[in-house]
């Protein structure tokens, strides 16, 4: 089965399942109205009557009420869940199309001084981000550009992530329940960042030793106090004395109860959120060492990470009661309410919150290799990279992965050394800058554990270093020229310091006259090649691919050419060994009517 039809199946078999759970809920809303009138009967016209018989339908009316509204809000949220699985194979099925507008873009994460992410489009609109990203969290998908930036030099690291990629990829229906579950509740980085900050603040209540034995002391009081003012009236003055106490030590810490409460309460579904998307990771068991690692993180407690999480979304959620005016006189004079919930808020903190970053960073780690899973399911032609041995780059049918599969045209292409630099020559819009890109991109999906777009694909993970789109700076008031500069500086400072680069470079110098530029880049190619540098430049100067002649075991040169008949261009953007032997800068122009 290809992948379109995987997803269009999904769709149907996920409808039924939908369609099936909108008649339930509906058949539960016709049962709770009778249980209700059930209720009102019982009270009104069998209890007068028959009070034996109507006590029992009042209380068996009661029970069904309730139990048919959490039956409803389960079921409910169960519909919400086939929803967002329909939403999410639609986008699917989209995508394989070429449309994935709807992801998020990453365009947060665009850094134009980072080492190769602003030239590689690897954030933004029709990103390489975008096309990748399928995160359930905020801290997934943070995980997930540090993952493509990072770029791991580690061939064991990066094996390991493999394996993990690999192993989701076969469980692409827990994936996509994983990410409807996420979808179902918002979540943001402010969330975490607040949690994390409430559980570094030093406990307040369970420090007073004075208000935790009243805590524990006056509730049971006033419960007790109750009959005893109905036996003997007398006994009112002392309910009346701790009810108005309770009161008087919940207004005193209101300040202190209310602040709390507002912040846990604003992140009560991100709470419900990392709850269900634990248990969705607790539940599996896993093969792959990474995955393992993970799943250990939440379990290796005595209560395990998911069960954690819904503790503390109950206590929060119960704190909510509150706001309802009238649950809260009764609430706060009767058990100091919003005390009980504070030390209950307190004790989770003390016992559960130093794994509160282990569990977040085990979210975010198996969100973004969700994502890689779901690019290898939806990309079965793509073949996972080996690392071995010292050759740089090796590859064939090597393809850009923005480009949809009839229209990509692949090359092969191969650096078995370090220390070689390739020279690619071509007209406008043959296909250089694309190619840099092609290779660049492969490279940062490799080292992040993800297949690659190639029939085969070997590798030596190295850092990579870029100059394709620098732009000048009226704030830092540098020139378009001296900005290049800056990063030529940066690249070549990197590589004197030992560093091992791959390097691509895109018609360097650009912000200077020919001759300038042709002596310049000489230079500066010199410099890399003295460095031993390793990469790929394109570039329009012939001149500049001369210098295969001065250093015929470091430069290779290739090109893209164009065939021209009758004043009418032909692109292959097939490489070829070689310097091209023809330029269209003209006949563009012509074409375009700048020129006659």
């Amino acid at each position: 089965m290809d992948v379109k039809t995987f997803y269009t199946n999904r769709i149907t078999e996920i409808q039924g399942y939908e369609k099936s759970a909108t008649r339930l809920l509906r058949l539960i809303g016709s049962l709770r109205l009778v249980a209700f009138l059930a209720t009102l009967i019982s009270v009104f016209a069998v209890i007068p009557r028959h009070l034996p018989l109507g006590v029992i339908l009042l209380i068996l009316s009661v029970v069904a009420f309730f139990w048919l509204i959490r039956r409803f809000h389960a079921i409910n949220l169960r519909r919400e869940h086939l929803r967002k699985l329909i939403q999410l194979n639609r986008e699917e099925k989209e995508s394989l199309s070429g449309n994935f507008s709807f992801y998020d873009n990453g365009s947060e994460f665009e850094d134009s001084n980072h080492a190769f992410s602003y030239d590689m489009d690897l954030f933004g609109e029709g990103s390489i981000f975008q096309y990748l990203n399928r995160s359930a969290t905020t801290h997934g998908k943070i995980y997930l550009a540090d993952l493509l930036t990072g770029c791991t030099a580690e061939p064991d690291t990066i094996r390991s992530r493999q394996e993990s990629v690999k192993e989701l990829e076969e469980h692409i229906l827990m994936l996509q329940d994983f990410r409807a579950t996420g979808n179902i509740y918002p979540d943001a980085f402010e969330d975490v960042k607040m949690l994390q900050g409430w559980i570094n603040e030093p406990v307040y209540f369970l420090s007073k030793k004075a208000l935790m034995l009243l805590a524990k002391i006056l509730p049971v009081l006033i419960l007790f106090s109750v009959p005893a003012a109905v036996i003997n009236s007398g006994m009112i003055y002392l309910l009346v004395f701790l009810y108005l106490t309770q009161l008087f030590l919940v207004g005193k810490n209101l300040v202190l109860t209310g602040k709390e409460h507002q912040s846990l309460s604003n992140r009560l579904n991100a709470l419900r959120k990392y709850a269900l998307l634990l248990e969705h990771i607790e539940k599996k068991q896993f093969r792959s060492t990474e995955l393992q690692e993970i799943s250990g993180t939440l379990t290796r407690q005595e209560y395990s990470a998911s069960r954690a999480f819904r503790d503390l979304s109950r206590i929060v959620s119960a704190f909510d009661n509150r706001l309802n005016f009238l649950a809260a006189i009764f609430l706060e004079g009767f058990l100091l309410w919003d005390i009980q919930c504070m030390i209950r808020l307190e004790k989770w903190k003390t016992s559960m919150g130093a794994h509160f970053d282990e569990w977040m960073d085990s979210i975010a780690r198996f969100d973004a290799l969700a994502s890689l899973a779901n690019f290898a399911f939806n990309n079965p032609e793509f073949v996972y990279p080996e690392f071995a041995g010292d050759t740089i780059i090796e590859g064939r049918d090597i393809g850009h992965i923005l480009i949809p599969s009839p229209e990509r045209v692949c090359n092969d292409f191969n650096i078995t050394g370090k220390g070689v630099f390739v020279i690619v020559t071509g007209a406008n819009m043959a296909g250089k800058s694309t190619f840099l890109r092609t290779v660049a991109i492969n490279m940062i999906l490799a080292m992040s554990g993800a297949p690659v777009c190639a029939s085969e694909f070997r590798m030596k993970p190295m850092k990579i270093f870029s100059s394709m789109r620098t732009s000048d700076s009226l704030n830092k008031h540098e020139s378009y020229f001296y900005a290049e500069l800056k990063r030529l500086k940066e690249m070549l400072d990197q590589l004197r310091s030992g560093e091992e680069l791959f390097i691509i470079l895109d018609e360097i110098l650009k912000g200077t006259n020919s001759a300038d530029k042709q002596k310049g880049s000489m230079a500066a190619l010199e410099q890399i090649l003295n460095y031993n540098g390793t990469g790929i430049i394109a570039t329009h100067d012939l001149a500049l691919a001369a210098a295969e002649n001065d250093h015929p075991e470091k430069i290779r040169n290739y090109c893209f050419e164009i065939e021209i008949d009758e004043a009418e261009m032909h692109f292959d953007y097939k490489l070829r060994p070689g310097i091209t032997t023809r330029m269209n800068a003209s006949l563009l122009m012509q074409q375009m009517g700048i020129i006659g």
